[in-house]
């Protein structure tokens, strides 16, 4: 199967070039960190020679710069601001701290919401029904990516 995929090269580079410096890593730390040889860094940042792509995934992985998935859990209220309102919050499984809790208006909007997180319908009904019979639903198994969180933290169902 062949994909015709463009990456803006120059824009990476200079991208990761400046997280490394923001972050006041030397090239030889982030090589450390990256398990890269120095020499590898400095042929990425000056895009001179070749580079595998593990070595620059490895790379670009530490300066965070890979939309990795983070898996958790979902947990549902019901609001304590919006009579007929939710707060949902997304508890990572892994190390990393609970996002703030989103608070949706209505029901249609957490079905909207969920939905667009790839929960399946049956799921949000029964997270609903455990929302009204025992105060609080959880969702578990959902896996969030950066533009997830853009999307629905911080966009429209604000």
């Amino acid at each position: 199967m062949e994909r015709n995929i463009r990456l803006n090269w120059e824009v990476i580079v200079r991208q990761a070039r400046k997280r490394r410096k923001e972050r006041g890593l030397t090239q030889q730390h982030l090589a450390a960190l990256a398990n890269v040889g120095r020499s590898t860094l400095n042929r990425f940042e000056n895009q001179s020679g070749d580079v595998t792509l593990s070595s620059v995934l490895r790379i670009l992985g530490v300066l965070d710069m890979l939309d990795r998935k983070e898996e958790g859990t979902l947990c549902v209220r019901a609001s304590q601001t919006r009579p007929k309102g939710f707060e949902v919050r997304f508890n990572p499984n892994w190390g990393e701290q609970p996002r703030e809790a989103k608070t949706l208006a209505t029901r249609e909007s957490l079905e909207e919401f969920l939905s667009d997180l790839g929960v399946p319908e049956e799921t949000q009904k029964r997270a609903v029904s455990d929302v009204a019979s025992r105060g609080v639903g959880f969702v578990s198994g959902v896996q969030l990516n950066q533009t997830d969180v853009d999307r629905n933290w911080r966009g429209k169902f604000a």
